[in-house]
């Protein structure tokens, strides 16, 4: 999907609302025999490559680095044989470690890639952005700026749209994506109609509206749609 992700963040810079389409890309994928050559450690309810280097695998900074800095610089385990592993676990339910310490359950393939964020990860990240979308209207030479509206990389767009009452509708999509200005309002209506109209929502809080999340689905679709533009469109 070229739209990667939906983030509402109320006025006081907290996350109500997530949703995420992409899957982590895999770096490396490899059949390993028993014992398993790399050292693998459970931070932050993911396990990740504390130790050892080969074939694409990344590896991190040795057992006694700080855990901060084997998450940046080791890989993740994403899945075992196939199956998504969600955290320390698999998608079946196997805890991670201890399927993979035993030595009935090799040859045993296994794929590694970037660590998807967790939820406490995400809660950080928006309200750091909540306080650079400040820092950026306060630098404004004019009264009256709007903050951040867009940042752009080589790889996402991550474009902000912020309410009179301030709350913010952030979409991440790919560069190339079109509409996504159309898209900001749209969620807003989407925000304003099943959530805010909904009995049982309160303000500021997170958004849990079934309504909500169905026609948010809708719109991303009809969004994805209307396709992409070249690079000097």
């Amino acid at each position: 999907m070229a739209i990667f992700s939906v983030y509402v963040v109320n006025k006081a810079g907290g996350l109500i609302y997530q949703w995420d389409s992409y899957s982590p890309r895999a770096e490396a994928e490899k059949t390993f025999s028993y014992p398993l050559d790399l050292l693998l450690k459970l931070h932050d309810e993911r396990v990740l490559v504390a130790f050892g280097q080969r074939d694409g695998i990344r590896g991190g900074l040795g057992s006694g680095a700080e855990p901060a800095l084997r998450k940046r610089a080791g890989g993740s385990v994403l899945a075992i044989n196939g199956m998504d592993v969600n955290g320390k676990y698999t998608a079946d339910g196997k805890e991670v470690l201890e399927y993979l310490g035993n030595s009935a359950n090799y040859p045993v393939s296994i794929r590694f890639g970037r660590p998807r964020l967790t939820s406490n990860e995400k809660l950080m990240l928006a309200s750091m952005f909540h306080s650079l979308f400040a820092i950026g209207s306060q630098l404004s030479p004019e009264q009256g700026s709007s903050g951040i509206e867009m940042l752009e990389t080589d790889t996402f767009k991550l474009h902000c749209f912020q309410t009179l009452t301030g709350i913010k509708f952030v979409v991440l999509a790919d560069p190339r994506q079109a509409g996504i200005d159309s898209l900001l309002r749209k969620i807003y209506e989407i925000y304003s109609d099943f959530a805010l109209k909904n009995p049982f929502y309160s303000l500021e809080m997170p958004i849990r509206c079934e309504l909500f999340d169905q026609n948010l689905k809708l719109a991303l679709e009809v969004a994805e749609k209307a396709g992409t533009f070249g690079p000097g469109s």
